[in-house]
């Protein structure tokens, strides 16, 4: 049986890699055609893109590895039928049953790596390659700036109303058309408003400012040059907390309590959190769900592994988008279910497909 295994384990290891790999690279090269314009109507050095799209690579792998072991499994299960190998496995007695542990061992490996590169390594590339970008493009739209949102700052003291948000060359931000609101004390409130801003180092300047105190029945008008405001920030909280898709399940649990404490919708967010280990698992139910599904059509030609892969990925993620993306946010199903519903379906599927196979 080890002899078995080695041979089943080299036929998945071929189409694995070289499916993984060519995915990927449509994923990147999509990714890039979507920036193109920006890249090529600007001064931007090649070093830079390529550093932003090997960046890139974790959190594709997490989505792309799926799609390997499914390739993998049913070609492999394809060509063994097709030359009559799986006929003389089962004529020395080997089950179907058995025929499948190779499989399901790699789904459980390539399982362990996504989610290891979904908690570990995508987080940090993916910051990586935000600031990358940040670097790349230097105008808020092409980077997708926090502007015309209403923000917290230092935990809560200010309200701040934000036009247009950029960095500038010092590290600092510039900030056009702002509105601050304060409540100094009970019963007291200041409004201001700039047309422009900058904070740098713990310092929030706006310029030409009006400010409105109000204090019952009392009003009182300034027009400061210049009025400063202490304020200790990241720039996070001018270029918007990170996104879900880039933080680790931890991160996501701690945010996802955080939020919620402050009244915010989290569902969006649960949907992520639960992804992040359903999509992982989704390589192990491909690793028998492609291959027993292979094995009924295996008779078919040459490219039916191919057909029959291409089939299984698009019917999942379809699946996938319809549960946890349009009915899970959409608050028809809960976020738990939205996410593992597709495994749930595909493995039940494939287990009684197992089953009849022999």
């Amino acid at each position: 049986m080890k002899t078995l295994d080695r041979y089943l384990y080299k036929e998945l290891a071929a189409p694995l890699l070289i499916g993984t790999v060519a995915v990927v690279l449509m994923f990147l090269a999509n990714t890039m055609i979507a920036y193109a314009q920006d890249v090529f109507s600007r001064d931007i050095p090649l070093s830079s893109v390529l550093q932003y799209l090997l960046l890139k690579v974790p959190q594709t792998l997490n989505m792309t590895l799926p799609v390997g072991v499914t390739l993998a499994g049913a070609l492999a299960i394809s060509r063994l039928s097709r030359e009559s190998e799986l006929t003389a496995m089962r004529a020395a007695g080997i089950s179907i049953r058995r025929i499948m542990v190779p499989f399901f061992v790699v789904g459980i490996v390539v399982s362990a790596l996504s989610f290891y590169l979904a908690e570990y390594v995508t987080p940090k590339t993916e910051a990586r390659a935000t600031e990358t970008m940040r670097k790349i493009f230097a105008s808020a739209e092409a980077i997708n700036l926090r502007s015309n949102v209403l923000l917290k700052l230092n935990n809560g003291e200010y309200h701040a109303s934000l036009g247009m948000v950029r960095k500038n060359e010092n590290g600092g931000v510039e900030i056009d058309d702002i509105l601050i609101f304060q409540k100094p004390k009970r019963g007291e409130d200041w409004v201001v408003q700039a047309p422009k801003a900058r904070y740098d180092d713990g310092l929030l300047q706006l310029f030409d400012a009006s400010v409105i105190k109000m204090s019952g029945i009392h009003t009182q008008f300034l027009y400061p040059k210049v009025w400063e405001i202490n304020l200790r920030m990241s720039l996070d909280d001018f270029f918007g907390v990170r996104a879900p898709d880039s933080m680790s399940i931890s991160e996501l649990r701690t945010s996802i309590s955080q939020w919620r404490a402050e009244g915010q919708d989290v569902r969006s967010v649960e949907v992520v959190y639960y992804n992040k280990l359903a999509v992982p698992a989704a390589c192990a139910v491909f690793s028998f769900f492609a291959p027993v599904i292979a094995f009924y059509f295996s008779r078919g030609g040459a490219f039916v592994g191919v057909l029959i892969s291409i089939f299984i990925v698009f019917l999942y993620y379809n699946i996938w988008i319809l549960t946890s993306q349009v009915l899970a946010k959409g608050w028809i199903l809960p976020p738990l279910l939205g996410a593992w519903l597709p495994n749930i379906l595909f493995t039940v599927i494939g287990v009684f497909a197992l089953w009849r196979a022999d």
